[in-house]
């Protein structure tokens, strides 16, 4: 059980639930937000100070890293239930990653997740549950442990992708 209290009368564990079941919503698709929190006992005035008050905790440094300890295994539970296979193919996942990281507008600057999402049809929910998926799979932490659901072939090939498309940024500079 989490050590924070609820807000609004929703937990962090059902407020990660939740944000699970959205995962596949966009975010200005609020009726479809109040909808899911209804189905699952929450009204819309309650969802949304939860979903204020918990955003406002998830930022605070005081709390965001145990709220995290307690969240993103909810959340991945409830993403990964819904699903049936792969979210997106590591090489489509690894081909739009590395245009995040490496393709730069005129002045050098980031491209805009948004916009390289968009031009692959995705928007940043969907993005969400794509990361939530291979980063679980391909991840190790700072100290090099694994998460859950790693997968040492996945990790080698998508290093391989992204190494493959890092290449091909830099030799257009």
């Amino acid at each position: 059980m989490s050590q924070f209290e609820p807000i609004s009368g929703v937990s962090l564990e059902l407020y990660a639930k939740l944000c699970g079941l959205m995962s596949q919503t966009k975010p200005e698709e609020t009726d479809k937000h109040a909808q899911i929190a209804q189905e699952n006992g929450v009204n819309n005035e309650s969802w949304e100070a939860a979903k204020t008050g918990w955003t406002k905790m998830m930022t605070d440094p005081t709390h965001a890293m145990a709220i995290q300890q307690v969240f993103m295994p909810i959340y991945q539970e409830t993403v990964a239930s819904m699903q049936e296979g792969e979210p997106i193919s590591i090489e489509k996942y690894a081909e739009i990653k590395a245009a995040m990281i490496f393709e730069k507008d005129a002045m050098g600057n980031k491209i805009d997740p948004n916009i390289i999402l968009g031009r692959y049809g995705y928007h940043l929910t969907q993005w969400g549950t794509m990361e939530t998926y291979w980063t679980s799979r391909i991840a190790k932490d700072e100290h090099g442990r694994v998460i859950d659901n790693y997968d040492e072939e996945a990790h080698r090939k998508f290093t391989e992708l992204i190494n493959h498309h890092g290449a091909i940024y830099a030799a257009q500079d």
